[in-house]
């Protein structure tokens, strides 16, 4: 199986990486989209995965005080245990270079998911949207 991930640089790529984004957290999980939505604000990269010539997942990360932040995994539904998010993952971590910290908040349904690649736990369960999340450290060490 051939997935292609790629950063989104052009308005239409990012406009796939928002659609997706639109049917995962604001039709699937009942995300508000004034939360979901802050691109605005946000200065980030961003990625999308494409499965036979169909956009099917995206991502992005952003530099914040803390370090380098992981965010906004979405798969759409049809597509999901195909390796597509692995593979987003992957390739975000090999194009990050030297970062000091790289980190994310996954939510509870996908700890163990991060946790094979590499993320480790650190402090308390949190709720962001109204759903439970955890603070995960990437560890350099598991490349």
């Amino acid at each position: 199986m051939v997935i292609n991930i790629k950063t989104a640089t052009t308005k239409k790529d990012k406009g796939k990486c928002f659609s997706i984004r639109q049917n995962v957290f604001v039709k699937e999980q009942n995300i508000s989209e004034k939360i979901e939505f802050d691109d605005e604000n946000v200065d980030a990269t961003y990625f999308i995965a494409q499965y036979k010539n169909i956009f099917v997942g995206t991502a992005r990360y952003r530099l914040t005080d803390y370090g380098i932040k992981l965010e906004r995994f979405a798969v759409l539904k049809s597509y999901r245990n195909l390796g597509v998010g692995k593979k987003l993952v992957l390739y975000i971590l090999n194009s990050i270079k030297d970062e000091k910290l790289i980190y994310l908040h996954a939510q509870e349904s996908v700890i163990d998911f991060y946790s094979k690649l590499g993320f480790k736990r650190i402090g308390s369960q949190f709720f962001e949207a109204e759903i439970p999340h955890q603070k995960m450290i990437y560890n350099r060490r598991h490349r």
